[in-house]
């Protein structure tokens, strides 16, 4: 039986409890451009190789979560693979994808679409551009801080580690920024 160096199986191990959550988060940042050259999969094995070559920046520190470092290797594949296939003098990405499968893509989201009522999706669509409104009109920061919490699913502690700030900061930053959308909510939409 093959004998595997200690760093590998302790980067395996440590890997798997958050490879569903890396797997979400490249899902959620991956470029839809990108996607018709890589899954989130792929881009998911990019990351776990990038992790391997960086054994001393996982080991380092071992107060910031894992998670986080994780998520930052998973960020700068990302970046470098954006690079590589979107700035390279590569074939146009534009075009990989082709008219056929687009179209089908298109006829499966209208059929979604007509599962639910006309006003119910007229709804829902005022509810996103309302939502679109709203964070737009919020600071960077407030966006921030929301979307690690509510898209990525972070924990406060783990916020904390990606921002660079003390928990407790983090949790007055997460509230206030909640406050505010709140707020901004209610201008827009004063019923509801």
């Amino acid at each position: 039986m093959e004998q595997y160096p200690p760093e590998n199986l302790w980067l395996a191990e440590a890997w798997l409890p958050h490879r569903e959550r890396l797997l979400q988060l490249l899902s959620y940042k991956m470029p839809s451009v990108l996607q018709r050259r890589l899954s989130a999969e792929d881009l998911l094995q990019e990351t776990y190789l990038a992790c391997g070559k960086r054994m001393a920046f996982l080991r380092a520190e071992p107060e910031v979560p894992l998670y986080v470092k994780f998520r930052r290797v998973a960020l700068q594949t990302l970046a470098d693979m954006e690079r590589r296939h979107l700035g390279a003098g590569m074939r146009d990405a534009m075009k990989e994808c082709s008219p056929e499968a687009g179209a089908e893509v298109d006829a499966w989201a209208h059929f979604a679409d007509t599962i639910s009522s006309p006003r119910t999706h007229l709804e829902k669509l005022e509810r996103q551009a309302m939502a679109r409104r709203v964070l737009a009109a919020l600071s960077a920061r407030d966006r921030e801080i929301l979307e690690l919490r509510h898209f990525e699913e972070l924990s406060n502690a783990e916020c904390a580690a990606v921002l660079g700030i003390e928990p407790k900061a983090a949790s007055i930053r997460y509230v206030r920024a909640l406050k505010r959308f709140q707020e901004l909510v209610c201008l827009e939409n004063p019923y509801a």
